[in-house]
């Protein structure tokens, strides 16, 4: 698998993608949600730097399986995408993502960073979970066998998401703002890095997603949530699936 991982900020450039009606797994999940509630600015806190247990790598199979025992906030398991359903898919996120401009420049590389990494030997699986009566979504991704270093990267992005928490992305003729906040206390795994993501098309459209991303076992566990009754029921729905994915990994 050449190119996955949704890591700090490429969450943001692909729901860019998503709105501007694009296909992907994440993008897909995030055009269904609707407007998530304006909420105040919430202080950016640094994840501090926690050991994390013994690493182990996992097959797609055994990834696909942890995925399978998910349950969202009302006890549905998701719906589940193991890594050869996924293929197709990224390596389309990739060359769409390739087409995006972002302002400040020097921001491009981090907030594109999830698909123009190489992570061959990867493992991963996805869930998600749709709400039609709330439109609250939530996605999940458990990425294996990463490079530590790429994983110690990945978990250390907090002054970067800091100095570009203000972007701007370009898809073809639509435009769009993002702001990202970092957010603290979402779920009980230590070193979690979370942050919210408040996105304004130039269509008028507007949504709000909440992503974290942990390291357990060595698996890379990222959630991803939208729309719902609020900001706050959206950090909940996070931290909740975070733990959730946490715990099934031994």
């Amino acid at each position: 698998m050449k190119t996955f991982g949704f890591r700090a900020l490429g969450a943001s450039a692909v729901l860019v993608v998503g709105l501007a009606g694009c296909s992907a797994p994440a993008a897909e999940t995030a055009a269904k949600s609707t407007e998530g509630a304006s909420a105040a600015p919430v202080e950016s806190v640094t994840p501090t730097p926690t050991p994390t247990p013994e690493a182990k790598t996992y097959t797609a199979d055994e990834l696909t399986a942890v995925v399978g025992q998910l349950k969202d906030s009302k006890g549905v398991k998701l719906s589940v995408m193991s890594m050869a359903d996924l293929s197709g898919s990224l390596e389309q996120t990739k060359a769409l993502m390739s087409s995006i401009s972002v302002e400040p420049a020097e921001c491009k590389e981090m907030a594109l960073a999830g698909t123009t990494t190489s992570l061959d030997g990867a493992t991963a699986a996805m869930g998600s979970s749709l709400d039609a009566t709330s439109g609250a979504s939530t996605s999940v991704v458990l990425t294996s066998g990463l490079d530590p270093a790429f994983l110690e990267k990945s978990m250390a992005q907090a002054g970067e998401v800091s100095k570009c928490a203000t972007m701007s992305f370009t898809v073809g003729t639509v435009t769009a703002d993002a702001t990202i906040t970092l957010i603290d206390k979402v779920g009980s795994v230590p070193g979690t890095l979370a942050y919210e993501t408040q996105t304004s098309m130039s269509t008028g459209q507007k949504q709000a997603m909440i992503t974290a991303q942990a390291v357990s076992h060595g698996v890379l566990i990222t959630v991803m949530s939208a729309g719902g009754a609020s900001q706050e029921e959206a950090v909940s729905r996070t931290g909740a699936m975070m733990d959730q994915a946490a715990a099934l990994l031994k």
